[in-house]
């Protein structure tokens, strides 16, 4: 056998599959019309639901809007506008990304939001906006974090009822998670209420209410090494 034939097939092998392009499912949704009921599942590594520079863009009044996705470094990136939402996005993996804006301008205010965000796994990105462009009337909102370390959860809320829960638990000594939540806008007769449970060490904690009548935090940590910053205002 000719050795130096053997050697460039070889090589050549091995060019080809360090080469072969990363596999990812995407997904690019606009959609404009009312009592939509969308759902989606990806299960794989790097998909993408949407992304910074084009983002799933739902218009439309009674909106549904689900999304699984199993893997490692996913993306979901979401502008909604429509006066009522009910999301739920399930993520089950490391390092995946989310980048969700509801009312990102006067048209759809996003006057009743429930929304569900679920993770599994480590190094998660969330960052969730609600009511930016206008109050949101109502808003219901869950964050379960489980098994998880080293994650940043952004959540914003503009609206006259904000009500916020949200679990974080990760493994003792793990790399920390870091978490800022915002609630801004007049409150009713109920404000704005956050409860916030954090299990592990290094949390670090930042919470910020502001608006007329009642502001609620409900808050639990265990774990060494926390950082928590509160802020209330009228």
């Amino acid at each position: 056998m000719n050795k130096s034939f053997s050697i460039r097939s070889i090589l050549l092998v091995a060019m080809l599959l360090f080469l072969s392009p990363v596999q990812a499912n995407d997904i690019y949704i606009q959609q404009s019309g009312n009592n939509l009921d969308l759902d989606i599942t990806q299960d794989g590594q790097n998909n993408v639901a949407g992304t910074s520079s084009t983002a799933i863009a739902l218009q439309g009044n009674a909106m549904t809007f689900n999304i699984d996705q199993v893997g490692n470094a996913n993306v979901v990136s979401a502008v909604i506008k429509g006066v009522t939402y009910t999301g739920n996005i399930d993520l089950t993996g490391n390092s995946n990304d989310v980048l969700l804006n509801c009312s990102t301008s006067a048209t759809g205010n996003c006057d009743t939001v429930s929304l569900s965000v679920d993770v599994t796994g480590n190094s998660a990105n969330i960052d969730i906006n609600i009511g930016e462009g206008a109050d949101a009337e109502n808003f219901t909102g869950t964050l379960d974090i489980t098994s998880a370390a080293s994650e940043t959860l952004v959540m914003t809320v503009n609206g006259k009822s904000a009500i916020m829960d949200i679990d974080v638990s990760n493994s003792s000594g793990s790399a920390g998670n870091s978490g800022t939540y915002t609630q801004t806008g007049n409150g009713d007769v109920n404000g704005h209420t956050l409860t916030h449970s954090h299990t592990g060490d290094g949390g670090l904690t930042v919470i910020s209410q502001s608006g007329l009548y009642d502001n609620i935090i409900n808050l639990t940590t265990s774990g060494d090494s926390a950082a928590v910053n509160i802020t209330q205002s009228d």
